[in-house]
């Protein structure tokens, strides 16, 4: 068997998936966001990781955190405030089929622990700890990583939304997904909150609740 385990990849930006993490995930609809924004916002983020890098602070790596964190607030922002881009998940005929799909592959892939669908965007929380081995080790001849689970995510669901909205043929999701491994319990903790509390600042309901399409897993 091909193994399909690789740690890290690089395409628009680099991403570290290290076998058993929990990973906070975000994607967003195909021309969702202008080109122009897109590259600028990496030409910014970029030019700070050098310097950063050049002066090689003793707080390095905080540095570099919340860079990423600067960085996926700008990116968040101008997904709400986008109202030109297509909006394709504010239908359920084409949300649910990617609830469907993030349901297909927990407690096989990954547990899943939360994920909010917006109009143009989703965020998911998986756990791909169950993959592990009971001594905490990954076997690379059979673990499946999130960049390959994505993937089947995405493309099932594309499929589907699209022939629901009678628009097969077209692309439905942007390539690319922007994800963060989960760090500790706090940072769980606050990726869980900043999920239910998405939809309540995006001013779609009032308590996260109150979303169809916001799910959190019970305990």
């Amino acid at each position: 068997m091909k193994n399909r385990y690789v740690p890290e990849y690089t395409r628009a930006l680099p991403h570290v998936h290290l076998p058993g993490a929990c990973f906070f995930v975000t994607s967003r609809l195909h021309g969702s966001l202008p080109k122009d924004f897109l590259t600028k916002l990496h030409q910014k983020y970029e030019a700070h990781q050098r310097l950063v890098e050049q002066i090689n602070p003793p707080d390095r790596e905080r540095q570099l955190y919340l860079l990423q964190r600067a960085w996926f607030k700008e990116y968040e922002e101008a997904l709400h405030r986008c109202k030109d881009g297509p909006h394709w998940l504010a239908k359920p005929e084409a949300a649910q089929p990617l609830v469907e799909q993030l349901r297909r592959y927990d407690g096989q892939y990954y547990r899943l622990e939360a994920y909010t669908i917006l109009s143009n965007h989703f965020h998911a929380l998986l756990d791909f700890s169950i993959q592990l081995q009971l001594d905490g080790s990954v076997d690379t001849a059979t673990y499946v990583n999130l960049d390959k689970v994505m993937g089947l995510v995405k493309g099932a669901s594309a499929f589907l939304a699209n022939k629901a909205l009678d628009r097969t043929g077209h692309p439905f999701w942007q390539n690319e997904s922007h994800d963060r491994y989960i760090r500790n319990a706090k940072h769980f903790v606050a990726a869980v909150d900043y999920i239910k509390q998405n939809p309540v600042e995006a001013g779609l309901c009032l308590h996260w609740q109150e979303h169809a399409f916001t799910w959190v897993r019970p305990g």
